[in-house]
């Protein structure tokens, strides 16, 4: 039997590059969401909360691969966005161990929200 791990992955769209802690996968869905939730608080501190969250786009890609948040600094549609994704790995021969997953300081309803909505797309 295959077992499954999860990873939060972000996307800062002004240094065009991913963010994630290294070697960092949870046991489940609840886990990469909640780090997924740190790693944007950390990018809102880190451009003065200038990022305008779409809060009610589109979600996409697979279950394997799923991007489920958008932003934009000062909410220029024309910049790369930034974002929030949720990784499904194999872990094949325990090769692969989890970790305790980053929460964030403050969650607020719209966070909820779209946590929820990610919940029931993954399980």
């Amino acid at each position: 039997m295959t077992a499954y791990l999860y990873q939060a992955r972000a996307g800062d769209g002004i240094k065009m590059k991913g963010l994630k802690r290294k070697n960092s996968f949870f046991n489940t869905p609840e886990e990469a969401v909640s780090e997924a939730l740190a790693l944007k608080e950390n990018m809102d501190k880190r451009y003065k909360h200038g990022i305008q969250w779409d809060y009610k786009g589109k979600m996409a890609g697979t279950v394997k691969k799923f991007k489920f948040l958008r932003g934009y600094l000062e909410g220029d549609r024309e910049t790369p966005p930034f974002y929030l994704q949720i990784i499904k790995v194999e872990n094949k021969q325990d090769e692969l161990q989890a970790i305790p997953p980053n929460k964030p300081k403050k969650v607020t309803q719209k966070d909820k929200t779209v946590m929820n909505r990610v919940l029931k797309v993954l399980q």
